[in-house]
């Protein structure tokens, strides 16, 4: 027996239906063609067609099987597809082909050059220069399935997401229409005209504009280069906040912390514990480390506190100072300055101080300490009113005591009770290879100092005058200038009482003294 085919055009639709049942019955009788089923299969409806220009049965496609040409348009559950031409099977899976569209609602359009579709699943599969479009977005790829109840669109070889002035590419992406969010994996990228981002696995929320990083990240700007393995990114806002190996870079700072907030608008950054601060360039190659910190890209300044130190590096050594608050700015190429505030405690391993506040000038090396200022040397100590230190490239240098300036200095090590002791209205102290070997002390000079010969103490020398040269060896007082009519009186060692022979403003302070790195965050 020949195929029958029914081929049905140029009738209005009504027209059409009853012939179809017409025929359909007929062929009944002869067994030719069994009748389209009416009943709902399980989880869902039939695909309904809503228009064709013609429809053809022929048993050779399949049973049950339907060819639609022309205009073709078809819905199930609140979503329409359109194509040039398709075939229904059993009213429950689509094969449509040419300038596909599925529409969902008023907001969701997905073109396409081939589909098939199953109304039992509600899956879609489309491919060739797919396009999925809502509002202000649009996703293209070359294969895409859209599940179609949960408006969920997934594509796993390669896609590109455009809105406004962001453009996201990766290899596989899912969009879930419902709650506006959108997830990504591997190599993924989103550019704009300010940054770039790429990373592993990025969630995007096209609500608030928001991405959401799960993975090693990286961000890319003019300013600076961000990475991260946890946080998001308020893309509109552009204010975002970094975790876990959390680290913003620029020209010449690394600045990283356990949680790092960043306002790209005000080129503001927030980090909370674990913070360093570490300042790359060549000349200023130093590091600030606290539990808390504030990060200006103008002016390049930051705030540190919680357990705050700044370290130096000083040739083979490292000068490092904490205090309750750390400010530093390095306004330009040529200026950097570190400010230290309340508690503040100095350590190096020849070098050791302590005082209320702080300036740190690096671009000029000069240290100005201030309110009780105090240093150690080796087996010195100095205090003043103020003090300004001098750290050259390799060690320190000079410094200069400013009222009430008073230099203080063992004799023996093992001895608590004997010291030199130099006073004056001001003194400069000049270093060489890590100790005070000079000292000019200008106006109201007092020295007293134990003179020794052949290293056995002979007497104690106390002078008064108006100004002093002292040089120092390795055993103390090796010779001193007096100028301006001095008084001089030399004292026998065992007429000396230790105790009582002080100048006004002796204080030894070695209690005080930081012995070791740690010492310095003991308030």
């Amino acid at each position: 027996m020949k195929v029958k085919r029914i081929l049905i055009s140029g009738i209005p639709n009504s027209y059409r239906l009853l012939t179809c049942l017409f025929l359909l019955l007929s062929f009944m009788s002869h067994g030719q063609v069994k009748p389209t089923q009416t009943v709902e299969p399980k989880g869902g409806k039939l695909i309904t067609i809503r228009h064709a220009k013609r429809l053809v049965y022929d048993s050779s496609i399949g049973v049950d099987a339907r060819r639609l040409i022309g205009d073709v348009e078809c819905e199930h559950e609140g979503a329409v597809m359109r194509c040039d031409s398709a075939y229904l099977y059993s009213d429950k899976k689509l094969e449509a082909f040419g300038h596909i569209s599925i529409i969902k609602g008023d907001s969701i359009f997905v073109y396409g050059d081939s589909l098939r579709y199953d109304a039992t699943t509600k899956l879609a599969n489309l491919k060739g220069h797919v396009r999925c479009i809502e509002k202000d977005m649009t996703l293209t790829t070359n294969t895409l399935i859209y599940d179609i109840g949960n408006s969920v669109a997934s594509y796993y070889d390669g896609g590109t997401i455009v809105n406004k002035e962001n453009t996201l590419k990766s290899k596989n992406g899912h969009y879930y229409s419902a709650n506006k969010e959108m997830a990504f994996h591997y190599d993924v990228t989103l550019t704009n005209p300010d940054y770039k981002m790429s990373g592993d696995t990025l969630r995007y929320d096209t609500d608030n504009k928001t991405a959401y990083f799960l993975g090693p990240s990286i961000i890319t700007s003019k300013e600076n280069y961000i990475y991260c393995e946890n946080g998001w990114y308020d893309t509109e806002n552009e204010i975002s906040r970094f975790s876990k190996n959390a680290l913003i870079v620029t020209d010449n700072q690394r600045l990283t912390g356990d949680s790092v907030y960043y306002n790209r608008k005000r080129g503001y950054a927030r980090a909370t514990k674990n913070v360093k601060i570490i300042d790359t360039s060549a000349a200023n190659q130093s590091i600030i480390t606290g539990n808390f910190a504030e990060h200006y890209e103008k002016g390049n300044r930051a705030i540190v506190t919680g357990d705050a130190i700044f370290g130096k590096i000083i040739e083979k050594d490292t000068l490092f100072l904490s205090a309750d608050t750390l400010s530093y700015a390095q306004p330009d190429s040529l200026h950097t300055f570190v400010r230290a505030f309340r508690h503040v405690k100095i350590f190096k391993k020849d070098l050791q101080g302590m005082c209320d506040s702080l300036t740190y000038f690096l671009h000029d090396s000069l240290m100005t300490m201030y309110n009780s200022p105090i240093l150690w040397t080796n087996n010195g100590q100095v205090n003043a009113k103020l003090i300004k230190v001098t750290a050259g490239q390799t060690s320190i240098k000079y410094f200069e005591l400013l009222s009430n300036a008073i230099v203080i200095q063992k004799v023996d090590s093992l001895d608590e009770h004997k010291f030199n002791q130099i006073e004056g209205r001001r003194i400069e102290g000049f270093f060489a290879r890590d100790s005070i070997r000079k000292l000019n002390v200008i106006g109201n000079a007092q020295i007293i100092y134990y003179v020794k010969q052949k290293k056995t103490l002979k007497g104690v020398n106390k002078t008064i005058c108006s100004d002093l040269t002292v040089w120092f060896n390795s055993d103390g007082v090796d010779r001193a200038t007096f100028r301006n009519k001095p008084e001089s009186t030399v004292y026998p060692v065992e007429e000396v009482n230790d105790e009582e022979f002080r100048l006004k403003h002796f204080m030894w302070l070695e209690n005080k003294r930081p012995k070791k790195k740690s010492d310095i965050l003991i308030r």
